[in-house]
């Protein structure tokens, strides 16, 4: 054999040996990709299994939300005999407030229109009390609080709405 021959037998090997090694590098990387991508799938169906409660524990929350701040409910639970006008209307107000501060992180397991939602209800009934209190200046506790738990609230009505919609999209 000549040196010729012997030189292009060592490159073919070489090439081939190489050729081998490329694809055994190639499949290991196929093989950490796939595991990557289980380990992945796993750690979404983990994050769901986590997740999914704790949204509808929030659903749950502003729903309740919802109906502690319904006019009839809320002067139920603020109104007692003998408390002023002003003492009455910052009690409501200061309860609305009160308990959409303590809801406050809910806002993360819900869209953001439902989101909306929960801030225009109560909007709507913040408004709703200081106008009832702004236009009978003469009128005592009782007929505020007769007049108030007679309202009703068109918005914490379209959240409910939302609220439900969402959760049955889940």
């Amino acid at each position: 054999m000549n040196i010729i021959n012997i030189v292009s037998l060592a490159l073919t090997i070489l090439v081939v040996v190489y050729g081998v090694f490329m694809l055994k590098r190639e499949d290991k990387s196929k093989g950490d990709i796939v595991d990557r991508m289980k380990n992945d799938s796993e750690l979404k169906s983990v994050s769901l299994k986590l997740i999914v409660p704790l949204k509808i524990q929030a659903y749950e929350r502003l729903l309740l939300y919802i109906e502690r701040i319904q006019f009839p409910v809320l002067v139920k639970r603020v109104f007692h005999p003998g408390i002023s006008r002003i003492d009455f209307q910052f009690s409501i107000l200061q309860n609305v407030q009160d308990e959409f501060e303590h809801n406050l992180a809910q806002r993360l397991y819900v869209s953001e229109k439902t989101w909306q939602f929960i801030v225009l209800a109560k909007e709507e009934v913040l408004q709703n009390v200081n106008a009832v209190f702004n236009d009978n200046p003469d009128a005592d506790v009782a007929m505020i609080a007769q007049k108030l738990a007679s309202f009703e609230n068109p918005m914490g009505e379209n959240a409910v709405v939302n609220i439900k919609n969402e959760f049955n999209s889940l």
